[in-house]
């Protein structure tokens, strides 16, 4: 359990005695990865209301639980609860017990993770690359480019993803601007959606999206990097990112050869960001 009050700890260790469980604590998010680690917990009970952690490193946590303990995490809510880190839990389709109601409900929603298993799997979706701007010819006339920023947009069903690496200046640090567009929300945009940096085996960052539907990252290039994105409730989104090292290589020698090829891409008009929109 994690970060849970005191009085709904009691309550909830005896509700886990009767069905045979052995219970261990975790006050904070440091002490909860910790735990998951050391004892291989088979569930796990998380209030996020109570953790003196900012909503970036929760929804780190969370994803980290999440994929470990998958389909067997069940999340404390109160009427008060932050409304961002509620639509963070539903991108990953976690059960959701109000506390006040945590005597009626906990119990048969414990009991159907562990013994039924029949919360929802994360259904992931690969995005498909539609536009590269290294990948347009250049103008009549021009045998190479300045160093420019890189524009890739990618599509999946109704959501698009609009992405602006910026080359490095001083260090080799890449900066990835990103904006989610979905014409089924408001806006239309996607608030509060969790976005996760990772390479082949593991997370390296994850951000949330603010109310433009925007994220950024900072981050050393790497190969097969991608991101993943929780747009909704059990669907997430698969984008895989380009050799980011080979781009950099390029734009440093003052060739890129990407340039000279013809798009076999499919022509689209890019999404015009909002004036003063950026993260």
């Amino acid at each position: 359990m994690i970060g849970v009050h005191r009085l709904v700890l009691d309550n909830v260790r005896v509700l886990l005695g009767t069905m045979g469980c052995l219970c261990v604590v975790g006050a904070n998010v440091k002490e909860a990865l910790a735990l998951l680690e050391k004892e291989r917990p088979d569930a796990a009970i998380l209030d996020h209301h109570l953790l003196d952690s900012s909503p970036t490193e929760v929804s780190a946590a969370l994803h980290t639980i999440a994929l470990r303990l998958e389909g067997l995490v069940v999340v404390l809510t109160r009427e008060q609860g932050d409304s961002g880190l509620l639509n963070v839990v539903d991108a990953y389709s976690l059960p959701k017990v109000p506390v006040d109601l945590l005597l009626q409900e906990l119990w048969p929603c414990l009991d159907s993770l562990l013994h039924r298993n029949i919360a929802p799997r994360r259904v992931k979706h690969s995005a498909r690359l539609v536009f590269d701007s290294f990948l347009q010819p250049l103008a009549d006339g021009v045998r190479s480019a300045q160093a420019l920023d890189h524009r890739l947009l990618y599509e999946s069903g109704d959501v698009m993803v609009d992405l602006l690496l910026e080359p490095p200046g001083g260090s080799q640090h890449i900066k990835l601007v990103g904006q989610i567009l979905d014409p089924t929300k408001p806006g239309p945009r996607v608030h509060s959606a969790p976005v996760v940096l990772q390479n082949k085996t593991e997370p390296i960052e994850i951000a949330i999206t603010n109310e433009l539907g925007e994220f950024q990252f900072d981050f050393d290039p790497g190969p097969n990097l991608k991101l993943e994105i929780g747009v909704r409730e059990n669907h997430w989104l698969s984008l895989q990112l380009p050799d980011l090292k080979g781009a950099i290589h390029e734009i440093k020698e003052g060739r890129p050869e990407k340039q000279r090829e013809t798009s076999k891409l499919r022509k689209v008009r890019v999404p015009r960001k909002e004036k003063g929109s950026n993260p």
